[in-house]
């Protein structure tokens, strides 16, 4: 199991993926947080705020490389940032209920 973080600079493809995801059964427990500020270097090489969108949700990591593709194929031109953590324990309802509720693999 992983924590699937996606990061774009717009809402409306946030809401996309999310519903592309979902759609596919490639993630449970999609979440959306909107004001996320991220710190990137502008050209004098000082940090500048950009606003960000963060998608959270949880998935089996074997759907890890499926969903990237998805996403490169969707958004060849603007893919988000995407990365996963493993998640080392969770309760065993919730771990059912994400092996019964995504794709098959």
């Amino acid at each position: 199991m992983i924590q699937l973080n996606i990061i774009t600079r717009h809402e409306d493809q946030a809401n996309a993926i999310t519903n592309l995801l979902h759609a596919e059964r490639l993630i449970m427990n999609e979440y959306i947080l909107k004001e996320v500020v991220g710190r990137i270097p502008n050209q004098a090489g000082n940090l500048t705020s950009i606003a960000e969108v963060l998608i959270v949700g949880t998935t089996k990591a074997l759907l890890f490389h499926p969903i990237t593709e998805l996403l490169r194929k969707h958004y060849p031109e603007d893919t988000p940032i995407i990365y996963a953590v493993p998640i080392v324990y969770m309760e065993t309802s919730q771990t059912q209920e994400l092996i019964d509720g995504t794709a098959k693999v």
